[in-house]
């Protein structure tokens, strides 16, 4: 029999997810990965090959990654280690391999092979996305929002007949578009809900057709009302997913933007920029070699802007990973996750997520 997934979170401390990413067929360096201070750690990515099969890409760095990772409970015993299947680039194959009950199952058998292969704890799905293309232009159709669901219902079975005579739970989450406007019309979440422990929100680096954005707590005023967390927490739950599943994205990468003009609060852009050294980049960059750091009072997140160059960053500090945090406790969501572990090459956003989350319990 199919067990439902009851929510938990709130009998739990908050929880704290990151990504590590060997998707570039690189080795992780886990040995400066605190784990002490997160509940889960999620290791990115596997692959859906042309077969509508979990598969591992980089056969040599794989598992290699996958055994440091998991190795990393000698450190943190509660550490849960799960694969996320799919992101950005690796969600071609979703839409066909989810037409049909066939080949959900066979999907959902390879994912369990995984699991136990390399000892993980569960699956993280991030079909990006179920009825759209997102940003990588992936293949879709107007049936995904059915098939999503089932592709949940099929996972979970599989995952539930796989624990039997076991002690282990294995987990099943969803990495989801934190855009709500453009997610939820594709999708039957309260549906969904059911089977999946957490909801997990990618509400970041928000953009609008030409107007830049930013890692949004609240929507600014000439906003889409759902291009936030605040946003997404909102339409997730009117949705039908309860609280205590959702888990809050912060993105711990800079986004950069060329603007249009000079005015810092002018949010017209011309194109997306490629920003390279991530947050410790950020910190020299601050009110230095002509950038000036601004603080959207509306969607509550900082902001870097040089007028003469035009380029416009949008990142995360202490200040609005704290707020971000503090809207976590007072919503009572289950956690907060962020993109990813190594963009926070100091663990200064870390440290203070640890100190505001744990400080509560």
């Amino acid at each position: 029999m199919l067990n439902f997934v009851a929510s938990r979170a709130t009998a739990q401390q908050p929880l704290i997810i990151t990504y590590a990413g060997g998707y570039r067929g690189n080795l992780v360096n886990t040995e400066k990965i605190e784990a002490e201070k997160l509940t889960h750690l999620l290791y990115a990515f596997a692959n859906v090959n042309s077969r509508g099969e979990a598969v591992l890409n980089y056969p040599k760095t794989d598992p290699v990654n996958l055994a440091s990772l998991v190795a990393l409970k000698t450190k943190n015993p509660e550490l849960k280690i799960l694969l996320s299947v799919g992101g950005l680039g690796w969600s071609i194959h979703f839409s066909t391999m989810a037409m049909t009950a066939e080949g959900r199952n066979h999907f959902s058998s390879t994912c369990v092979g995984l699991l136990k292969k390399y000892k993980l704890d569960g699956i993280d799905l991030d079909w990006e996305f179920p009825g759209y293309a997102g940003e990588g232009g992936n293949p879709y159709r107007p049936e995904d929002k059915q098939h999503f669901t089932l592709l949940c219902q099929s996972l979970r079975a599989a995952l539930d007949k796989a624990q039997q005579g076991n002690r282990q739970r294995f987990l099943l989450t969803a990495a989801v578009d934190g855009w709500a406007s453009h997610f939820l019309p594709h999708t039957e979440m309260q549906q969904v809900q059911l089977y999946l422990d957490y909801v997990c929100l990618m509400t970041y680096n928000f953009n609008n057709k030409d107007l830049a954005g930013g890692h949004y707590l609240y929507s600014p005023n000439d906003w889409d009302p759902n291009g936030s967390v605040d946003g997404a927490v909102k339409a997730f739950i009117a949705a039908g997913v309860p609280a205590s599943k959702l888990v809050a994205g912060a993105g711990f990468f800079p986004a950069a933007i060329l603007m249009q003009t000079t005015d810092p609060n002018d949010r017209h852009y011309r194109s997306k920029q490629v920003f390279k050294g991530g947050l410790a980049k950020v910190d020299q960059l601050i009110n230095r070699d002509g950038f000036i750091r601004y603080w959207d009072n509306e969607g509550q997140s900082p902001y870097l802007f040089n007028p003469q160059s035009g380029i416009r960053i949008a990142y995360e500090d202490s200040i609005s990973v704290t707020l971000k945090c503090e809207y976590i406790l007072h919503k009572k969501l289950a956690g907060i996750m962020y993109w990813d572990y190594f963009s926070d090459p100091n663990r200064k956003l870390l440290k203070t997520v640890y100190s505001v989350l744990r400080k509560s319990t």
